[in-house]
């Protein structure tokens, strides 16, 4: 190049004269990812967005089948003493007996014991408060006698049978019954004088004894048809006046209580 003066100028090129490029104005596609690169974190994104909009929709929906198992799966319900019963008991019973005369005014104490077995049967309701009230009734067979020396002979006394009608209350612990009983009894009682003579036996008493009972038991359901107990009673059947058949007319009485230790089964209907 030459200026007005004809003198020849060195030759420049733009970039001697350009600015040098800034930090912010260096070319960074070099630092940029390479387009696969690029679309493999794409696709990372967009699974990441799929995960959390399906777990959002599917929530409500793992909520509701845990709502359904909890209503599906059984609950164990209180056992409910309600209903009919009947079983079988066995037991000891020890009695108390005096044979009183009253001319000349003597008396034997005969004091029977032995064993019993019977049949029993009821019905309980169970109330809102876990009391239980019910009505039952029982007849034994009793092996229960008793021997004592009198005048010339021998005197044996018998508890042939006993039974009573009895009301109960108790307080359930779900499927074990505390519980208390009372009502009134009967008893069929026998005296007889042994001789051992040609005139034999005499029988001096055989009467029914009417009295009353009460007692206490637990009673225990070892599943929902089948229930075992124990139970204590006290038992007073009073006293009779009686004559001794000899041809003379003799005051006398002869009186009876028991007390009986029993076990029982018992089948729920």
């Amino acid at each position: 190049m030459q200026d007005n003066s004809g003198a020849v100028l060195p030759k420049t090129r733009p970039s001697d004269n350009a600015t040098p490029a800034s930090p912010q104005q260096l070319d960074l596609r070099g630092a940029l990812p390479r387009r696969g690169n690029a679309t493999f974190l794409g696709q990372q994104q967009t699974m990441k967005t799929i995960l959390l909009a399906t777990a959002f929709l599917l929530a409500p929906v793992g909520m509701a089948s845990a709502a359904d198992i909890n209503e599906v799966l059984p609950v164990d319900a209180a056992y409910s003493w309600s209903g009919l019963y009947a079983g079988v008991h066995v037991g000891y019973a020890a009695g108390n007996s005096d044979f009183f005369i009253a001319n000349p005014g003597v008396t034997r104490p005969l004091d029977p014991d032995g064993f019993i077995g019977g049949v029993h049967i009821g019905f309980n309701q169970e109330m809102a408060n876990r009391f239980v009230l019910g009505a039952e009734a029982d007849i034994a067979y009793n092996d229960v006698d008793g021997l004592t020396t009198f005048s010339s002979g021998l005197l044996k006394s018998e508890i042939k049978w006993s039974g009573s009608a009895r009301l109960r209350a108790g307080y359930t612990f779900d499927r074990t019954l505390p519980y208390i009983t009372a009502g009134v009894a009967a008893a069929k009682y026998e005296a007889t004088l042994i001789t051992g003579t040609p005139q034999g036996n005499i029988p001096i008493h055989d009467e029914t004894h009417i009295g009353w009972t009460a007692g206490a038991g637990v009673e225990h359901a070892f599943t929902d048809k089948w229930l075992a107990r124990v139970e204590y009673r006290y038992s007073d059947f009073g006293n009779q006046d009686l004559s001794i058949a000899d041809g003379v007319n003799t005051i006398a009485d002869i009186d009876l209580e028991t007390h009986d230790i029993r076990v029982g089964v018992s089948h729920k209907f």
